[in-house]
């Protein structure tokens, strides 16, 4: 399955959580879904995914939406890293 990515730029300054590369999805609980935007799956590959889940997340209810957060190419072969619940 491709999947399009936003891709976040990171400067100096956001890579404070390590060089891992992150694909940060926003899901909407009442569906289990990606919302897409033109048709486009919302998920953002990033170095910093704390301050991405917390973009994701600002005026957003927590009760309709959360936030995938999974490492890209990682040496445990991609494994989940977590979600916001």
């Amino acid at each position: 399955m491709h999947m399009n990515q936003f891709i976040a730029t990171d400067g100096a300054e956001n890579r404070a959580e390590g060089e891992q590369l992150f694909s940060v999805r926003l899901i909407d609980r009442r569906t289990g879904e990606v919302p897409s935007v033109n048709g486009i799956p919302l998920s953002i590959l990033t170095h910093s995914p704390r301050s991405t889940v917390a973009d994701f997340m600002r005026g957003r209810n927590r009760q309709l939406w959360r936030a995938e957060v999974e490492p890209v190419n990682s040496p445990s072969g991609g494994a989940r890293h977590g979600a916001t619940p």
